[in-house]
């Protein structure tokens, strides 16, 4: 009765092979008893064959997968296994290759949608440019770019509405809105421009006429539009030395509060008030002065030494009222050693024991020639253009972008997600490796070749992003071989400061870096500059 039963299954075997239902007569011919029978042997002999053709043609359709499995289901027959393994390693290495081109493709799908999101429809167009036009999702971001341009065209007309209604609050709001949607939408620089032209008009026109709060009001609006300009910064500091007389005729000092009067008053010579605000503050200060001088100035002082009683007081304490238009006045005679909202964004460190450090705290660097008329801000002295590329962080990735091809890890590329450890070749004599030494920090480093010369004898780039790591050994962003336990540098209220790594957030011993001044923490001297352009050999003292 079992051999029986056995013959059926082998002849359903058998029969399954000839009619082309190859996987049933796989199972069934690799049953234990089927398999050691003679006719069993066979059958898989014969499979084999037929499993090694399908696998071709699943090879030829870029299944991968399915031509593995039957191959593996080939082996059973154990024949044909020279020409098995020879086919399998081609599917193998056709394999790795579709996944390699299909991860690429999948990066650059991330990074185009990445950059569309971030305001940069161009640039994500031109990667979507190399995805394959059928391609579902390079479609689905296609039409994403294609619906934010015509939203940033939208808005374009609207600013130009607003402006011409002399609504600059409004107008500004719907600018920042419309960087957002496509920073580089063309006619948003010339809009931005316009718009800080008039507001900054606004603003001196109103600090001429003594209208201190609404010259802050108009430079508000703007919020972040304009922040590189000159002008606005002009007005800014005019603003900045009104709120520091203002403090200072609050503490009744009179002489300093006549200094920053006196500054704004060669900042605004129109200013008829500002004119009669130093005279009437020379007068105060004169009639303190000679008050101080009298019987009530000596009274006063005797008084003083007296113990304090309730209520008690000279008659004259009580606080002089002055004009309203003597209260709002700002920087410039001597200027603070650090005024707020005065760090550039380019810096040099100097490290006694680890060389000078370029620290850009911009999400953006262009890398270029260093002998080009405006320099980039990452200059080498190379045979490159002026403007070669440009390193970008989006949240806490970077990307390279070059108008030109860039070889990173050996391949020509324009468009780049750099990784720790990519090593980029702009030109001979301009080969960079970028890193990221913490993973505790977003910041990351552009270290330069031994060929590879930038001014200030800089050996590394900083690209500065809340916080680095400032010791020895490879998770420092900068090295000092003299410091005792590792420093970190951060970012507070638009300055620099330093503090030993194991404080935690206890800032309770952190030191400002300030422009010009050298300190010592823990056995490192650090000093702070401007960032400028040195020709090669001019000393960096």
């Amino acid at each position: 009765m079992l051999s029986q039963l056995l013959f059926v299954r082998l002849r359903a075997a058998e029969k399954a092979g000839r009619d082309g239902r190859l996987d049933e007569a796989y199972r069934l011919a690799t049953a234990a008893d089927i398999r050691s029978h003679r006719r069993g042997a066979a059958v898989l002999a014969e499979l084999s064959g037929k499993f090694v053709e399908r696998a071709r043609d699943h090879y030829r359709a870029d299944r991968f997968t399915e031509a593995l499995m039957d191959l593996d289901k080939a082996e059973a027959g154990g024949t044909m296994q020279d020409e098995i393994a020879e086919l399998r390693g081609n599917v193998q290495i056709v394999a790795a290759e579709a996944r390699r081109r299909q991860q690429s493709h999948h990066d650059r799908l991330h990074v185009a949608k990445r950059r569309i999101e971030g305001g940069s429809l161009a640039a994500g167009r031109k990667m979507l440019d190399q995805a394959p036009k059928q391609d579902p999702a390079a479609a689905q971001l296609r039409k994403i770019a294609d619906e934010r341009a015509d939203q940033a065209s939208d808005m374009v007309g609207q600013i130009e509405e607003l402006l011409a209604q002399s609504q600059y609050a409004a107008a500004a709001g719907r600018l920042r809105k419309l960087k957002a949607v496509d920073t580089h939408a063309e006619g948003v620089a010339m809009l931005e421009k316009r718009l800080c032209d008039e507001a900054l008009d606004n603003a001196r026109t109103a600090l001429t006429e003594g209208k201190i709060n609404r010259a802050a009001d108009e430079l508000a609006c703007l919020d972040s539009l304009g922040k590189h300009l000159p002008a606005r910064r002009e007005v800014a500091d005019m603003i900045s030395i009104a709120e520091q007389a203002v403090s200072a005729l609050q503490a009744h000092d009179f002489a300093d509060a006549r200094r920053h009067a006196m500054s704004l008053e060669r900042l605004l010579p129109k200013a008829k008030w500002v004119h009669e605000t130093v005279k009437q503050l020379r007068q105060l200060e004169e009639l303190r002065t000679a008050i101080t001088a009298g019987p009530l100035g000596a009274a006063s002082a005797k008084i003083t030494e007296r113990p304090e009683k309730a209520d008690s007081g000279p008659p004259f304490a009580k606080p002089v009222q002055l004009d309203e238009t003597v209260v709002r006045l700002s920087p410039t005679m001597p200027p603070p050693p650090q005024a707020t909202g005065a760090l550039p964004t380019k810096l040099l460190l100097f490290v006694d024991g680890g060389g000078s450090y370029l620290i850009i705290r911009d999400g953006q660097a262009s890398i270029g020639r260093a002998a080009a008329s405006d320099p980039a801000d990452i200059p080498l002295f190379s045979d490159i253009g002026s403007r070669h590329a440009n390193v970008e962080r989006v949240d806490d990735d970077y990307f390279l972008f070059s108008a030109k091809d860039v070889e990173i890890a050996g391949n020509a590329v324009k468009n780049h997600l750099l990784r720790g450890g990519d090593r980029i070749v702009l030109g001979k004599k301009a080969k960079l490796t970028f890193r990221v030494p913490s993973r505790k920090s977003p910041t990351a480093v552009l270290d330069l070749s031994d060929t590879t010369k930038m001014p200030n004898d800089v050996r590394r780039v900083v690209l500065f992003n809340q916080q680095a790591i400032l010791g020895e050994g490879p998770h420092a962003h900068i090295q000092c071989r003299h410091a005792g336990p590792p420093l970190v540098i951060f970012e507070r209220k638009n300055e620099l400061w330093l503090r030993q790594k194991n404080n935690g957030h206890n800032d309770s011993s952190a030191q400002p870096l300030r422009l010009g001044e050298s300190i010592e923490i823990a056995g490192a001297r650090i000093s702070l500059e401007p960032w400028r352009v040195r020709p090669p050999g001019m000393s960096t003292v």
